[in-house]
């Protein structure tokens, strides 16, 4: 995979996950680009799978990125409901990426996030 495909491939997922609704105060995000404008992302996205080295993981734990909502819960984007297939082909890319870069998995997901969040807010102005 290219960086762009693995971006596309990201993007895709996460805007499925929209319109999304904050459990605590009942405010509906409906799409990625309004929940990117009214929500702060709470410290570097995490993956877990590769927190413990394991590339190629049977059932994997995911990567998730974390928001505050403007009532200051919590919200989660993550990859839980992802094809393995999918997962397994992404970790692969990363773990190859953050050596080739000589950077973290943090630090590579963190870029990753701030291409997709230009992306998606730069669009429709």
């Amino acid at each position: 995979m290219t960086e762009e495909q693995v971006i596309l491939t990201v993007r895709t997922y996460i805007e499925k996950q929209f319109p999304k609704e904050c459990k605590n105060c009942g405010y509906r995000y409906g799409s990625l680009k309004e929940y990117l404008q009214k929500t702060t992302h709470i410290g570097e996205p995490h993956s877990y799978d590769a927190e413990f080295e394991d590339w190629q993981p049977r059932k994997p734990l995911g990567t998730y990125s974390f928001a505050d909502c403007k009532c200051g819960n919590t919200l989660v984007i993550g990859s839980s409901r992802m094809k393995v297939a999918t997962m397994l082909c992404l970790l692969w890319w990363a773990k190859k990426e953050k050596a080739k870069r000589g950077i973290t998995i943090n630090e590579l997901l963190t870029d990753l996030r701030k291409k997709i969040d230009a992306q998606v807010l730069s669009e429709g102005r």
